[in-house]
């Protein structure tokens, strides 16, 4: 993953994507995830019916608690414990009691990487694809603060909220949007991709999310793996 919290350099772009503030439609093939070896998600029906494909998913990270995009927490019935202040990420109240949880990690350029989150059918669906860069979007009030990661994989409404994995099973980002078609960076060539798929890395917001979800539980909770983790710290060393 592009290390955006030290000496980041962040592509700026300018384009128009035309469902940045939520999954709509497909814009890709998918297939139906083998629900033995995948990822655990959570349905969240939406309050308005005919918006977000009439539902969201969300990641179960704690016994208790569930990540999603904000824009989907915002019209779905759980009880919403933080809003991220810049980037499209909520943390929900859920009973994740008898669900795996999965280890927060990361994800390096030109890495696969695996979407999950709910179709238009109820059920678990999936694609994979590449991870290219993080950017800043200068037309979307969601990544004009946040960098959006990019992948190529495909997804379909209601997938808002669920979650990318790398190759390691490992939670590496939340749904956000996409668009049907590729991009180019500002004076630059085209990325080669022919969809685009956006998500928030949980790399990105890993500190507010340790912070949010201690201050929840009352106690520190272990979610991002080992190696993730001192990677992350030698990279960015405590202050002092």
């Amino acid at each position: 993953m592009i290390r955006f919290l030290k000496k980041a350099t962040l592509a700026i772009f300018i384009c128009s994507l035309a469902v940045l503030q939520g999954c709509f439609l497909i814009n890709g093939p998918t297939e139906f995830a083998d629900e033995k070896s995948s990822p655990e998600l959570n349905y969240l029906p939406i309050g308005i019916p005919f918006l977000l494909g009439g539902h969201g998913s969300s990641v179960p990270i704690t016994p208790k608690l569930s990540i999603t995009a904000a824009h989907v927490a915002r019209y779905d019935y759980s009880e919403v414990v933080a809003y991220h202040p810049y980037c499209d990420v909520a943390i929900i109240q859920s009973s994740n009691i008898d669900k795996r949880l999965p280890m927060l990690g990361r994800v390096y350029q030109n890495q696969t990487l695996d979407v999950f989150g709910f179709g238009l059918t109820g059920k678990v669906i999936t694609s994979s694809g590449k991870y290219y860069l993080d950017v800043n979007f200068l037309d979307s009030k969601l990544f004009q603060r946040c960098p959006a990661s990019i992948t190529d994989a495909a997804i379909q409404s209601g997938m808002s909220g669920g979650g990318v994995f790398n190759d390691s099973g490992e939670l590496v980002g939340v749904i956000s949007g996409m668009s049907g078609s590729g991009f180019k960076l500002l004076n630059q060539p085209s990325l080669g991709n022919k969809r685009t798929t956006v998500f928030v890395s949980t790399l990105y917001i890993q500190e507010w999310l340790q912070q949010a979800v201690n201050s929840y539980h009352g106690y520190d909770v272990v979610l991002y793996s080992e190696s993730s983790a001192a990677e992350t710290l030698a990279t960015n060393p405590p202050q002092r």
